[in-house]
């Protein structure tokens, strides 16, 4: 049997299409899980929060801090301060779970706030550098960063 498409075809069609898609909407897709929801959302609030004042502590730094791409890794640069600086890094990324790696630092007050990352750590891609430190107060710093792997 051949059937030949016209207008009542066309529009019996349409209306089965969007039929099945109301269905699958209404029915299948609330049961799917999502990894953004949080059961415990009030809490995760309060830790956002407190990531805003210290991102605001960071911008009230007499000097920026400083990332650069060097052919030895990525090297941060912090504002002078006359405490220690102590907290750790995330590089985050997004790409493959497997890349993402945290370590931890310490730099003395006596000498110069550098930190290096080595490129033994890094592959070609984008990342997220995250660091938190703390010195009299706590900080948050993040910034979008691609290394090309250079040999």
């Amino acid at each position: 049997m051949k059937i030949k498409f016209n207008w009542d075809i066309g529009v019996m069609f349409s209306l089965i299409v969007f039929i099945t898609f109301i269905i699958y909407i209404a029915f299948i897709f609330p049961h799917v899980e999502s990894q953004l929801v949080s059961d415990r959302y009030y809490e995760d609030e309060m830790k956002y929060q407190e990531i805003i004042n210290q991102k605001k502590n960071v911008l009230k730094l007499p000097e920026k801090i400083k990332v650069f791409i060097l052919h030895s890794g990525i090297e941060v640069v912090f504002p002078p301060v006359n405490n220690d600086i102590h907290g750790f890094f995330t590089l985050f990324r997004s790409s493959s779970k497997d890349l993402d790696f945290t370590r931890s630092f310490k730099i003395l007050s006596s000498s110069k706030k550098i930190l290096l990352i080595p490129k033994k750590f890094l592959k070609k891609g984008y990342y997220k550098l995250i660091i938190r430190w703390k010195t009299s107060k706590k900080y948050f710093f993040e910034k979008d960063i691609f290394w090309n792997e250079k040999k």
